[in-house]
């Protein structure tokens, strides 16, 4: 970890030990609701399961509150989380920690935890002095209609309906590897689309040329041009919260996604 983040979790160590709200427990059945800034309502939680590894180690995160955050004009406000976690023959284990990971951006923080068996931790997550970039969206206009915003960096219908897009690839845009003039080559795809259908593509409600557009059925590929991006990443529509236990061969993880709200 570099130094930027080691400085950033120390402070924020340092703020939640003076309000007396970090608190790590086994005894999860009095743990207080997390509280952050305001976001909207989650759809209810997914059961969740542990997998097999190879070290014997299985890690799992049981539950996370709340289970999104807002994002506004790309900054993630400083919001207070709880976390349940699990550890599978724990006495395997040798260290474990959280990550704040955001795909197209990095890693924004971590923390260590206990290693027990079963454990809760509050803690605050704060990405404000991290720019994850403006919000991207798509739509398609066909003659049979046209079709609802899509956000890159969502993730993919499962089952998309005739008239919705189905996915914007790639999911995130990172700014290293740039080269002046070019651009992201972009595929929608939507059951929907043929080859009359024609893109349109939005960055914080400003419209943007999109450039060597081909309309094939099911599918449209494009060309976004960097400069639409004015040097920002484009971020997944989510943070991956990560806990990794080492122990026995390579380190074991389980990954809990946390929406980003606007």
């Amino acid at each position: 970890m570099n130094s930027v983040h080691q400085t950033r979790i120390a402070v924020l160590a340092a703020v939640v030990l003076a309000m007396g709200a970090c608190h790590k427990t086994t005894d999860t059945s009095t743990a207080q609701n997390a509280q952050a800034a305001p976001a909207a309502a989650a759809s209810a939680p997914k059961e969740r399961h542990h997998r097999m590894t190879t070290g014997g180690v299985s890690p799992l995160i049981v539950s996370m509150s709340p289970e999104s955050i807002p994002i506004r004009d790309g900054h993630v406000p400083m919001g207070r989380f709880s976390l349940i976690y699990e550890i599978d023959n724990v006495e395997k284990a040798t260290s474990a920690y959280i990550s704040v990971y955001s795909r197209g951006v990095g890693e924004l923080q971590r923390h260590d935890v206990d290693l027990q068996a079963r454990g809760q931790i509050e803690f605050f997550i704060d990405g404000s002095n991290f720019d994850l970039g403006p919000t991207l969206r798509f739509r398609v206009h066909c003659p049979s209609g046209d079709s609802d915003w899509f956000l890159m960096g969502s993730d993919p219908l499962q089952f998309p309906q005739k008239g919705q897009i189905a996915g914007v690839d790639p999911g995130y845009v990172e700014t290293r590897g740039r080269v002046s003039g070019g651009g992201v080559p972009v595929s929608i795809s939507g059951v929907s689309i043929t080859r009359e259908c024609t893109p349109e593509a939005q960055v914080d409600s400003s419209a943007v040329e999109l450039k060597n557009v081909v309309a094939t059925n099911q599918r449209i590929n494009l060309l976004l041009p960097y400069e639409a991006l004015h040097g920002r990443p484009i971020a997944a529509r989510y943070l991956e919260v990560n806990l990794v236990v080492y122990g026995p061969g390579m380190p074991a993880e389980d990954v809990y996604p946390l929406n980003l709200v606007e």
